[in-house]
């Protein structure tokens, strides 16, 4: 069975639809020596499949990954459709107010309970340079 081969506009559409589903994503920098260093992110905001917005800890392992190498990887799957999507780009640390509004949400304050204008919460916009979609042999696409 050939998979139907989708456009960028297409694939960009299946992994929008994959993460209105599930906003849970992982997330993968460069760690120690290089080697990837994944864990599960919520996607805060989106724009698209463009930028992923997420919030994080400023004293987290990760932001210091980042300062590092500012390449990352996000992988999302969904076992009842059976389909996943794979994204590589780069991640802006922002800690402006307008960025810092646009990603919070009420239940961060169990993480940040100094609120939105916490001075330990950084906002993580990761800008997508390309991708894939792959639904395991029914349709597949890069962009």
């Amino acid at each position: 069975m050939n998979p139907t081969i989708l456009d960028a506009a297409q694939t960009k559409s299946r992994v929008l639809q994959m993460l209105e589903k599930s906003p849970f994503v992982s997330f993968a920098t460069f760690g120690a020596g290089d080697w990837p260093d994944v864990r599960v992110l919520l996607v805060a905001a989106k724009d698209d499949v463009d930028s992923l917005w997420f919030a994080t800890a400023t004293e987290s392992s990760k932001i210091a990954q980042l300062r590092n190498n500012p390449k990352a990887a996000i992988y999302g799957y969904d076992m009842d459709e059976m389909t996943e999507f794979r994204l590589f780009g780069k991640v802006e640390l922002l800690s402006d107010s307008a960025s810092r509004r646009k990603i919070w949400r009420d239940d961060f304050i169990q993480h940040f309970p100094d609120g939105v204008d916490s001075s330990t919460m950084i906002v993580m916009r990761f800008d997508t340079d390309h991708g894939v979609y792959d639904s395991y042999g029914r349709e597949c696409g890069k962009f």
